[in-house]
């Protein structure tokens, strides 16, 4: 009987619990939608005022209105440009809304410091707000602050950035090639000048000659220098070599053919690869041997590349695919049945 009561005792206990657990779940779910409800209702009432009207006659927010209101600034800063752009943040600062970001910049959280970087940026007189967010804890606030800055043209100088980004030892993101881009725009002299710092990491530096190969041909003869200086470098000259042939600037010419005679092999793939996309007719031959090369993405980018040429690497492609080396004669013959597919 003892035991039975005990089982009955602990089942209504139980019971309780899960009344209990409902109970409160109904409460949160009805102090959810009603601050839903608030938070709507201050969108509507804010929403007119933001879009149109004069800055002057706004007078600062609190609370949950100003809270709002921040997040509006963002999502219509997205959707606006020029002096549309201009005036909505003009709105914007009258409300309050730069002092609750900046404020945003001390949250425990990383994700909230981050959005606040990244919106910060936007507003012209918290420069230096937005700048601090360089030296924040968190390398993914850092980085996004950094491209705030250097998609509006106010960034640090470009060695200063990667030191605060600490690109190598912490930060090692795909964004960094947009980050430079940004950079190489508004200074990119600065951006080249990383390709000699002896002591920054290999992303930086391959980040800042992407960087420079989107500019065209001005930096094709930096570029094809640093494409002969880096021998021994395995894993940065290879990107020098493929971020020269995207200039495809006659300046190159010279660096891609001594590339293919390299004895790297991934030397010589990136080096076809760029024979093909900067378009050297003169390396048909070359590229031709290449398709008895040893390694496989070699043969690969060879035949690649010969296709690109056009009338002369189609015709060297020919010649090959009727020689001696049944190897290359593979390469060659899979290389024009995909052209002709194409």
């Amino acid at each position: 009987m003892t035991t039975l009561t005990n089982l009955w005792f602990v089942s209504l206990a139980l019971c309780l619990v899960a009344a209990l657990g409902l109970m409160l779940l109904i409460a949160a779910r009805s102090l959810s939608a009603r601050h839903g409800h608030r938070e709507e209702a201050a969108r509507r009432a804010l929403l007119p005022r933001m879009l149109d009207g004069d800055p002057a006659g706004l007078a600062p927010l609190a609370g949950l209105d100003l809270r709002v209101a921040t997040d509006l600034t963002v999502e219509l800063a997205e959707m606006t440009r020029g002096s549309e752009r201009e005036a909505l943040l003009a709105r914007a600062a009258a409300l309050g809304v730069p002092g609750l970001l900046e404020k945003r910049l001390s949250a425990r959280s990383a994700q909230v410091r981050l959005s606040a970087a990244e919106a910060i940026a936007m507003f012209d007189q918290c420069h230096d707000a937005a700048t601090r967010a360089l030296d924040d804890r968190n390398p993914d606030v850092r980085l996004g602050a950094a491209l705030a800055l250097a998609h509006r043209g106010e960034a640090p100088d470009p060695l200063t950035v990667v030191r605060k980004l600490k690109v190598g030892d912490e930060e090692h993101s795909l964004l960094l090639v947009s980050l430079m881009q940004d950079l190489a725009r508004t200074n990119s002299e600065a951006v080249a000048g990383l390709l000699f710092e002896k002591d920054l990491s290999f992303e930086a530096k391959a980040a800042a000659m992407d960087a420079l190969a989107d500019l065209g041909g001005e930096y094709a003869p930096l570029l094809a220098y640093m494409a002969r200086s880096a021998d021994g470098e395995r894993e940065l000259q290879p990107r020098i070599y493929r971020a020269l042939g995207r200039t495809g600037h006659p300046a190159g010419a010279e660096a891609i053919v001594h590339g293919l005679h390299s004895n790297d092999w991934t030397v010589r793939a990136s080096a076809a690869e760029s024979a093909g996309k900067a378009g050297l007719s003169q390396a048909a031959a070359r590229l031709g041997e290449m398709l008895a090369d040893p390694h496989y993405w070699v043969r690969y980018r060879a035949s690649e590349a010969l296709l690109r040429l056009g009338p002369r690497g189609i015709n060297t492609l020919r010649e090959v695919s009727e020689g001696e080396d049944e190897g290359a004669r593979d390469v060659a013959a899979r290389m024009l049945a995909e052209g002709r597919a194409a």
